[in-house]
């Protein structure tokens, strides 16, 4: 047996997807049976427009010829003629009026009254309750006034039939169009049935390219979408396991040698020598705890997640927050520490994911500035867009290096500085996710580094 999800989202589970087949299907049929409709009614509205104008000339004609073969019977006042019997027929009327208005002639059908007050032409009149189409004429001599009424209901009739012979093949043959479409529908859609087969075939580990196997021009972007998500996501997980294995190697030094410290500590004999031993302790353990720092800020600034929340940060005030933060750090290794006064730039960015950049390059300056040297962050503009550096005295980089710099765990040979290797990767991850320039230059007068992180133009 199997339960709903809580919240009553168990008829939302059991709801089917909509179908591109289904979809397809509906649109074609109701196109071609809109077309049809439009079609009918536009026959029938020809077939009425040709149906008037044969009757009317009809209704001209018949009444020539009852006024010349009436003649023998216009003695008698109203007399009757006998009535159709054809079913056309019975909605036939007409009437003989003399110049006196009297009625001489007319249908047994015709009212006693004149069907319309017209003398010439057509006109439409209704005659107990229905509507006929009325033709009077006067004799050439003047005496006489025929009229020949028609009803309205034999021409709709009529024209119903002639539509309904037209379109009986058409309605007899929908269910069979219906049929041919949804045959036709299902194999145009056989190339994304297979794609979704390959797909759902798949081994999770597999993330190679899906061939195309020869599918239309329709399902080609959706295969290379694919494709491309694929590479990505073997990009990523391959990013991720040197990530987890670099951490692993770098983290398992530390710890060893808080094993060794702790070990020594345990074994010392006196007061001195123990305390030397825990002081190695608590530098090993601020190291690890730096080196784990890193590695969370490292994981959560991933350049291919999307900036969530961004805001308006004020370049200047970001700094003044971050060397508040590290000032104690400065005074300690006896390094100056200033900031370019005067506002700074806004950026559109993430305020936590900023303050990791800047606050990574400022500690990197001052572990590898000696004492007594400086580190000088700016905020400003240069050649329209916002700029954020970090400069200082220290040794800085050899050119062949600064390409290397930003790698995960990289440290330059020779240096004795104790770090990760981790912070100028998270500065280039962060500056990836704002898409943002990093310069590598040397310093003042040729001495130390410069770096300089410029953000797009505003």
């Amino acid at each position: 047996m199997t339960r709903d999800q809580p919240g009553g989202d168990g008829a939302a589970a059991t709801r089917s997807p909509p179908s591109i087949r289904r979809r397809l299907l509906l649109l074609l049929l109701s196109s071609i049976a809109l077309l049809w409709i439009g079609t009918a009614a536009f026959s029938f509205a020809a077939a009425r427009h040709e149906i008037d104008e044969l009757f009317d000339a009809q209704l001209a004609q018949s009444a020539q010829v009852i006024m010349a073969q009436a003649h023998d019977q216009l003695d008698a006042v109203t007399t009757e003629v006998e009535e159709f019997r054809h079913r056309y027929e019975q909605k036939l009327a007409f009437q003989i009026w003399d110049d006196q208005g009297r009625l001489r002639l007319r249908t047994a059908n015709a009212p006693l009254l004149r069907m319309s007050d017209s003398d010439d032409g057509f006109s439409d009149t209704v005659i107990r309750g229905e509507v006929f189409r009325v033709f009077s004429r006067w004799e050439r001599d003047g005496r006489f006034l025929i009229q020949v009424g028609q009803s309205e209901e034999i021409r709709d009739e009529l024209a119903s039939d002639i539509v309904l012979i037209l379109l009986s093949p058409v309605l007899l043959g929908f269910p069979i169009l219906a049929l041919l479409i949804w045959a036709s529908v299902g194999r145009g859609l056989a190339p994304l049935d297979q794609t979704a087969r390959d797909v759902g075939d798949r081994a999770p580990g597999n993330l190679s390219p899906i061939a195309p196997r020869q599918a239309p021009a329709e399902v080609q972007p959706l295969i290379a979408a694919l494709n491309d998500l694929f590479l990505r996501l073997q990009e990523a997980f391959e990013s991720e396991r040197r990530f987890t294995a670099d951490a692993a190697h770098e983290l398992r030094t530390p710890l060893a040698a808080l094993k060794t410290h702790c070990q020594v500590a345990l074994r010392a004999t006196s007061e001195p020598e123990r305390r030397k031993a825990l002081a190695k302790v608590m530098t090993g353990v601020e190291r690890a705890a730096q080196l784990v720092h890193q590695l969370l800020t490292l994981a959560r600034v991933d350049p291919e997640s999307a900036l969530r929340d961004t805001q308006p940060v004020d370049l200047h005030a970001l700094a003044e927050k971050v060397l508040s933060e590290l000032g104690p750090e400065a005074v300690e290794r006896r390094i100056e520490l200033t900031l370019d006064e005067g506002p700074g730039p806004r950026v559109n960015a993430d305020p936590a994911s900023l303050g990791a950049l800047l606050r990574n390059l400022v500690d990197n300056a001052l572990r590898y500035t000696p004492e007594g040297g400086a580190v000088s962050v700016r905020a400003g503009v240069m050649e329209g867009a916002p700029v954020l550096e970090v400069e200082d005295t220290g040794p800085g980089i050899p050119p062949d290096q600064r390409g290397r710099v930003f790698e995960r765990f990289y440290r330059i040979p020779g240096n004795e500085e104790q770090g990760s290797g981790l912070g100028l990767s998270i500065v280039r991850r962060v500056a990836d996710l704002h898409r943002a320039d990093i310069q590598l230059e040397d310093g003042a007068g040729g001495r130390g580094l410069r770096v300089r992180v410029r953000f797009p133009a505003t």
